[in-house]
């Protein structure tokens, strides 16, 4: 004999599952989004980074070039004439630290045609007898002539991401380098 056995059913959870299933969904969904925020941040910081590198070796690559031809020149540099200078010359005597690009020699490279990726200009600015730097001339009648005397010169750089030929402000959009050098002319 077989004896009937009630099974009783379970109580209606009155969608308790679907509740939790949609507050577990919510949170994965903001956790994904939060990530891809995240992500996007950084390849943007990335980004930024790359292109101040970038922009850190052209100005770089621009000094490097005036320092070369300072090097090269065998005698003292004139002073600049027009606004577009093509050739070595002094832009003014270094008296400040501020920077005007706006007289300044777009980058052509040691071969004269070199291009590079962004945008390059240097200015020089006669750095002797500024202060307390006085050039060291072995004659007197050298002082005049600039030979056989130590010559002090400051180089300033520039890098911008722009076609634009004339040079920019120093800031976020152009980044700005100097340097000191001396130079020797017999």
């Amino acid at each position: 004999m077989r004896s009937h056995r009630t099974y009783d059913l379970p109580k209606k959870q009155n969608g308790a599952v679907l509740f939790v299933a949609l507050i577990m969904l919510l949170v994965i969904t903001l956790l994904a989004v939060s990530s891809m925020r995240e992500v996007a941040l950084e390849s943007q910081i990335t980004g930024n980074l790359m292109e101040q590198k970038r922009l850190s070796s052209t100005a770089e690559s621009a000094l490097r070039e005036a320092e070369w031809r300072l090097e090269n020149n065998g005698v003292p540099p004139d002073v600049c004439t027009g606004s577009n200078p093509t050739t070595l010359c002094i832009t003014e005597i270094a008296n400040t630290y501020d920077t005007d690009f706006s007289v300044s020699t777009a980058y052509k490279g040691a071969d004269g045609s070199t291009t590079l990726e962004r945008s390059a200009r240097w200015y020089v600015r006669d750095a002797t007898n500024v202060g307390s730097v006085q050039a060291n001339c072995t004659q007197t009648e050298d002082i005049l002539s600039g030979k056989n005397c130590t010559n002090y010169y400051e180089v300033n750089g520039q890098a911008f991401n722009d076609n634009n030929t004339a040079g920019k402000e120093c800031g976020p959009d152009a980044l700005c380098i100097r340097s000191v050098i001396a130079a020797i002319f017999n």
